[in-house]
């Protein structure tokens, strides 16, 4: 009887064990990010014009591209470098992520950093048809696999034969990759008149969101919650303290 329990207890230690080895860590963040109990601490109680009667909501972004307040948003998101991101290698660069959809690290180093999980067809068109990158940009990947055409990745990539997006990911995505932090895209410039963000990358890549575009990827960082020193400030300088040069008066330098 004691030997059966031995073996039992043996037994359940070593499925907890093989369990844990199988087991998908969480999202891996450095020491700078708040979790999302954080940052609910931070913002319970703020109350603003945005939400005076109500709580921030945790779990959504709701401002929308027609609020007033939403051309000073777009500055201050590009301010603190809110939706600047880069693809991992499928299952996480370095840490032991999930392997269902393509990893986006987003604002890495900040407060706000975080991964999302895109599915890999999101992913293709986000990649392929908006950064619009081709087999060129990256001969030393595709020349393995035939001559370099300088067509969009997407006819030379595939889920399931080389070359792969799996293999592509790990190529730009990998821990030793020089491209890892080169692709890495952000804002260059906001057009109020068009209601368009550009944004560059690495490889010369160069492309336009529209607001509401650009919206989506902001909420794949930020809730109200997470957003509500942007409230509180704008409700401390009004309108334009982002996104107009030489709001309280200071002399703007001339070109």
């Amino acid at each position: 009887m004691r030997q059966a329990v031995r073996l039992f207890v043996v037994s359940g230690i070593l499925l907890c064990l093989l369990a844990l080895a199988g087991r998908a860590d969480a999202f891996q963040v450095s020491g700078a990010a708040w979790s999302d109990a954080q940052w609910e601490q931070h913002c319970k109680g703020v109350r603003t014009s945005y939400n005076h009667a109500a709580p921030l909501r945790t779990d959504a972004l709701t401002l929308t591209s027609e609020d007033p307040r939403f051309l000073d948003f777009l500055y201050w998101v590009w301010a603190n470098k809110i939706t600047e991101h880069q693809v991992e290698q499928v299952g996480g660069t370095e840490w032991n992520g999930p392997t269902g959809g393509v990893i986006f690290h987003w604002a890495p180093g900040s407060r706000w950093e975080t991964h999302s999980v895109v599915p890999f067809a999101h992913a293709i068109h986000h990649i392929a048809d908006e950064h619009n990158w081709r087999d060129n940009m990256f001969t030393e990947f595709f020349e393995k696999f035939g001559p370099v055409r300088g067509v969009n990745i997407k006819e030379r990539l595939s889920l399931d034969t080389p070359p792969t997006w799996a293999q592509f990911l790990r190529h730009i995505g990998g821990p030793d990759s020089p491209y890892y932090r080169y692709v890495f895209h952000q804002e260059s410039a906001i057009d109020p008149a068009r209601r368009i963000v550009t944004l560059v990358g690495g490889q010369g890549v160069r492309f336009e969101y529209t607001f509401d575009r650009y919206l989506t990827e902001i909420k794949e960082v930020l809730t109200d919650c997470k957003a509500y020193q942007f409230f509180e400030l704008y409700d401390r300088y009004g309108k334009g303290f982002a996104s107009k040069v030489g709001w309280a008066g200071q002399p703007v330098p001339q070109p």
